[in-house]
């Protein structure tokens, strides 16, 4: 049973191979069924049980309110895009905002955590950058 309050962070911590990663992707909603299945329990987020919640109505929340970091960025990010279209689509989707402005706030996240030359390289693809840049581009 977990219980995370505003403004509280969630770290789940375990053994390889012990469903910590399942349990993340279940509280999610995106857990793949099948082969995973959920067989009881409820997720709640303001009252409302995300498990029984619309897809539609969970994609609204997934991102802007629960997010998750996955420990592996580069498989997490999708080496087809660029990063900046990748993080710009978070704001084209949730905010509405053009692509010209969504690429703007991509830069500005970016030299939030301080990638080196973000306005020159928010045109590059995942793999160009180290693991720890993909990370932080994750957070």
């Amino acid at each position: 049973s977990y219980s995370v309050r505003a403004g509280e962070t969630l770290a789940v911590l375990g053994e390889s191979g012990s469903g910590k990663s399942v349990t993340a992707q279940a509280v999610m909603g995106i857990l793949d069924i099948p082969p995973g299945r959920i067989t009881g329990g409820r997720v709640l987020y303001r009252g409302e049980d995300l498990l029984t919640m619309p897809e539609e109505e969970r994609r609204r929340i997934r991102g802007r309110k629960i997010a998750m970091v996955f420990q592996d960025a580069l498989s997490a990010l999708n080496p087809v895009f660029s990063v900046g279209w990748q993080l710009g689509e978070v704001f084209r989707v949730h905010e509405g905002m053009s692509k010209k402005d969504s690429l703007r706030k991509a830069v500005e996240l970016m030299e939030r955590v301080r990638i080196p030359a973000a306005r020159e390289r928010v045109n590059d693809y995942p793999h160009q950058f180290s693991g720890g840049m993909r990370q932080r581009i994750m957070i």
